[in-house]
């Protein structure tokens, strides 16, 4: 029977939805069922405590609740992760549990607590709606517009890549031995550390062997390998020097820096 018949039907119409709460790459399954599902070669647990407000339109936002012991509302309890995360809705006819149909596809935007600490709150904007706000794609600077590593850029990361494991971690700076005789002073400045393929933070500064970080990471990451890559001023001296890549570098970097209209000729 088709999806839409089991929905209107009296007798048949009896569905539940699947959760899959995705940030970076651990994925938290769920279901509303009384019983663990299984789709597509993975488990659903029931049991969890999710649940959501009414879905309007898949253009809307969503309130999603969750017990506040959850792991995933967990992460925000102190410091945003640097990733996004993303949840899937599906729902299922429990009289053809092949019938699936995606409910709602999301982006987090915010985590927050209620009932006195007791509850968490997932808020959420449709995926489709996350991508559409207009930003300016370039503009007339001499410094690159490129994002590094990015496509356009076309810096290889990998070829510009320090591990290294942590020494010392006192708030947001973090210490990888040998980083200065390695790489050079100011080697990573701009650039972004990485833990375990997953989480991420910017670099504001490198001082010898020590990093200071926008925010510190969530995990304790002292006597962890961290990735460390190369950070860039956007520079066409930079990206000269540092990365022979001036051919991709997306800057006017001959602009004149004199305004006429101000000093006059």
């Amino acid at each position: 029977m088709p999806f839409e018949d089991f929905e209107v039907s009296i007798q048949g119409g009896n569905s539940f939805e699947l959760y899959a709460l995705t940030l970076g790459s651990t994925t938290w399954r769920m279901t509303n069922s009384i019983d663990t599902f299984n789709f597509s070669g993975d488990d659903y647990f029931a049991n969890t405590g999710i649940k959501r407000d009414r879905i309007v339109s898949d253009k809307e936002t969503l309130t999603v609740p969750l017990p506040a012991g959850h792991p995933f509302p967990i992460q925000y309890t102190a410091i945003a992760p640097g990733q996004t995360a993303t949840l899937t809705i599906w729902q299922v006819q429990r009289a053809d549990p092949t019938d699936v149909k995606v409910l709602y596809k999301g982006v987090v935007r915010a985590v927050s607590y209620t009932d006195g600490m007791h509850g968490a709150e997932i808020s959420l904007i449709p995926i489709t709606q996350a991508f559409k706000k207009s930003i300016p794609d370039r503009t007339y600077q001499a410094g690159c517009n490129h994002i590094l590593y990015d496509a356009r850029c076309q810096v290889n990361s990998p070829d510009f890549k320090y591990s290294q494991t942590v020494s010392d971690v006192t708030l947001n700076t973090v210490t990888l031995p040998d980083l200065e005789t390695s790489k050079g002073d100011g080697w990573a400045t701009a650039g972004f550390v990485q833990f375990g393929g997953l989480d991420f933070r910017l670099v504001l500064e490198q001082n010898g062997d020590v990093l200071s970080l926008v925010l510190p990471f969530y995990q304790t990451v002292l006597g962890q390998v961290l990735d460390v890559f190369a950070g860039c001023d956007h520079t066409i001296g930079t990206c000269q020097s540092k990365f022979a890549n001036e051919i991709n570098f997306g800057g006017t970097p001959y602009v004149p820096t004199k305004n006429i209209f101000i000093t006059g000729l």
